[in-house]
């Protein structure tokens, strides 16, 4: 990733706000995946593509107990893999995408997934926002997760202006410090999910609100 851009202290100063009044209101938020190790969050990532967490998760309790190491999944019969996953939907892309990357597991890794962005980034699948959670939720390697719901959220507070996850990415590490970076990005997505949805966000309850700019942009909008 390029260097980072420059944020000025005040805008720095509302984000850290931001953040400890969603980490007061919802201390409780988390990655909303149930995995247990490193594998099984890079497969459920993959898996979570056009599919919600929810889903996911009913889906991996069985698929982990069939599928327990990544030569598992590079064994797997042909058709069995994608019957299995079938619920996530693209199944046969995410099907090839995990065996894919299982390989390289094994060949390269030694079975083990790697901590190292660059190689993570070079798994069949795998693009800044699934390396981010895995670093992040298993390695203690903070990164910034950008989904549609984090992409959202960030827009409407002025955290960034873009559209692009790879410049989102860069303008919320700018912002937020280093140590917040995966919880922070966890809230936006709760808070996207639960209060600033894209249809009919609840900003009469919003706990940002008062540091939010988008009603006030909204509301000239419409006039």
């Amino acid at each position: 990733m390029a260097q980072r851009i420059r944020k000025s202290k005040k805008q720095k100063e509302r984000a850290l706000a931001v953040f400890h009044r969603l980490r007061e209101a919802c201390p409780e938020v988390r990655c909303t995946l149930d995995y247990k190790n490193p594998l099984q969050l890079l497969i459920m990532t993959i898996l979570a593509a056009q599919c919600t967490d929810a889903r996911v998760n009913i889906v991996c309790r069985d698929l982990f107990q069939k599928y327990k190491t990544a030569e598992d999944f590079v064994n797997a019969a042909p058709g069995a893999l994608e019957k299995d996953i079938y619920a996530c939907g693209f199944y046969n892309q995410k099907a090839r995408a995990i065996r894919d990357s299982c390989g390289l597991i094994m060949d390269v890794h030694h079975g083990e997934v790697p901590q190292d962005m660059d190689a993570l980034l070079a798994l069949p699948g795998v693009g800044r926002k699934i390396a981010n959670a895995v670093r992040g939720e298993c390695f203690g390697k903070p990164g910034v997760i950008v989904d549609t719901h984090c992409k959202r959220v960030a827009n409407r507070l002025g955290f960034t202006r873009h559209t692009d996850p790879t410049h989102i990415e860069r303008d919320l590490m700018a912002l937020w410090p280093e140590e917040h970076w995966t919880l922070f990005s966890h809230f936006m997505v709760f808070h996207g999910r639960a209060v600033c949805r894209t249809r009919a966000p609840q900003c009469d309850v919003c706990v940002v609100a008062s540091w939010c700019p988008w009603p006030a942009r909204s509301q000239k909008s419409k006039r």
